[in-house]
């Protein structure tokens, strides 16, 4: 009777352990997939698919309800793999170094399905295999959401999967949206003057499918970059045709006006916005890196940037040794000249090459462009001791009138033309500290210089132009034209 007993025990032990066997296959690396429950669907049939064409791997699912739980679900549980529905959460992920990578493979209801393996997962090549696995069978899922062919990756890719997809990577834009394009932009719109001027000096000029209609008249810009020319004229800032953009193909347009973002995205084209129209230099400095950034002209944009920074740092550790009770007073003078220029960079260069700017506080109707009239009245209280004429006519017309005679600046001698290359020294891009040295040695010509060499330098590094000494006579008399 015992030894009955014995075997039947022996039976039973030996039937629940291969029962334990087979259920938990203690031999199978099992990865954890964190995904949101919207996509339960998606994950419970890739997880049959994978596990039924794999004897060593198996998934365990977590799902998270909000997007706001999971760097703590990160910093508590083991996860082998997330999959999250924005790109935003994303590129958030990779920025805080959770993740190295991440490829962004379906599409659903608003939903934008990203995966990746989490950096220092526990089992990285079974959870590369089950990435692979989803890449290589869309059809499994498909009927469950939009496939994303070919997926789109984001940062530093594994070698294996690089054959699934193209690379993409989020430019963060002006106004703070985060814009998905192709890691290696070919085809680029500008509608903004000064980005265009920005990325021709970057190198990035060969990029241009469609450019602004200023560019072009820029009678210097046609001399040092003549290919402006074949260029096709998109628009200018809010003033285009949408669907001849689209004719163009471009990877993506670069704007200054988020008014014009759902004008784009309405036909499918990517837009970033990037309000050059009124910086000052801090801020200048940005833009360029942020324009390298997004056509992949980094190292030039950084020369660039570099310049402008280093450049504008030497002339302030000139002029800001200067007592305020001893700096000039500076009237920018436009039209009839009783009209003002009043951007942040116009006042900047005043301020950076050690002047007091008489218009400080005024600023443009918002919308309007960066213009104030103003009256003589007004002038004759400010009696700026220098006056910068936009152009030779404005102070044609300044000298011709005797209601300017009792102004400081007509009495000694001091009204001057603002130079002009591709376009005026003091509009915000790159020329404008050119336009900053070259006040400075206007207003205190002991302290400060800008030398022919300065100018011959500038335009043979940045546009590989080789300037005569007639151009930049033509340069410095403002005598360059710009049809605006």
């Amino acid at each position: 009777m015992n030894r009955k007993l014995v075997v039947a025990f022996l039976i039973v032990l030996v039937a629940a352990a291969a029962y334990f066997i087979v259920y938990t296959k203690p031999w199978i690396t099992r990865i954890s997939v964190l995904y949101p429950d919207n996509a339960s669907d998606i994950l419970n049939v890739l997880k049959a698919k994978f596990e039924d064409g794999n004897w060593f791997a198996g998934v365990e699912l977590k799902t998270y309800a909000s997007s706001e739980l999971v760097r703590e679900v990160l910093s508590s549980e083991r996860v082998d793999v997330i999959i999250v529905d924005d790109v935003n959460v994303a590129e958030s992920l990779h920025r805080d170094r959770y993740l190295d990578w991440f490829i962004e493979f379906a599409t659903r209801s608003g939903s934008v399905y990203c995966i990746a393996v989490v950096r220092g997962s526990v089992h990285p090549s079974q959870a590369l295999e089950f990435v692979r696995f989803m890449l290589e069978n869309p059809e499994i899922y498909a009927g469950l959401c939009t496939v994303v062919t070919p997926a789109k990756g984001f940062g530093s890719i594994p070698e294996e999967l690089q054959q699934h997809i193209v690379k993409y990577k989020v430019i963060v834009d002006w106004i703070n949206r985060s814009v998905v394009i192709p890691e290696n932009v070919k085809k680029v719109v500008s509608l903004v003057p000064v980005i265009t001027v920005s990325m021709i000096m970057m190198g990035g000029g060969d990029l241009l499918v469609g450019v602004d209609r200023i560019s072009p008249s820029s009678e210097f810009l046609q001399i040092v970059y003549p290919q402006i020319k074949d260029i096709p004229v998109a628009g200018f800032l809010t003033e285009f045709d949408e669907e001849y953009i689209l004719s163009l193909n471009p990877d993506v347009v670069l704007v200054k006006d988020s008014i014009v973002v759902e004008r784009f995205e309405k036909i499918g084209i990517q837009v970033i916005v990037i309000d050059m129209a009124d910086l000052n230099y801090e801020q200048l400095y940005s833009a360029l890196r942020l324009i390298g950034d997004i056509i992949n002209r980094r190292d030039m944009a950084e020369e660039l940037a570099s310049y402008c920074e280093s450049t504008i740092e030497d002339l302030l550790n000139v002029t800001a040794k200067i007592p305020r009770e001893e700096k000039l007073k500076v009237y920018i003078a436009m039209g009839d000249g009783l009209t003002t220029h009043v951007t942040r960079v116009s006042k900047d260069t005043i301020r950076v090459a050690g002047g007091i700017c008489v218009a400080e506080n005024l600023t443009a109707p918002a919308g309007a462009p960066p213009r104030v009239q103003v009256s003589m009245e007004t002038i004759l209280e400010w009696n700026p001791d220098v006056i910068i004429a936009w152009e030779p006519k404005v102070k044609q017309r300044i000298l011709s009138d005797p209601r300017w005679s009792a102004v400081n600046a007509v009495k000694n001698g001091r009204v001057y033309v603002m130079p002009r290359g591709i376009r005026e020294w003091i509009i915000p891009e790159p020329e404008a500290v050119l336009g900053a040295k070259w006040l400075a040695a206007q207003l205190y010509p002991d302290l400060a210089t800008l030398s022919r060499d300065d100018i011959r330098e500038f335009y043979n590094w940045f546009l590989n132009y080789t300037i005569s000494e007639e151009e930049i006579d033509k340069i410095l008399s403002g005598t360059y034209v710009t049809t605006i």
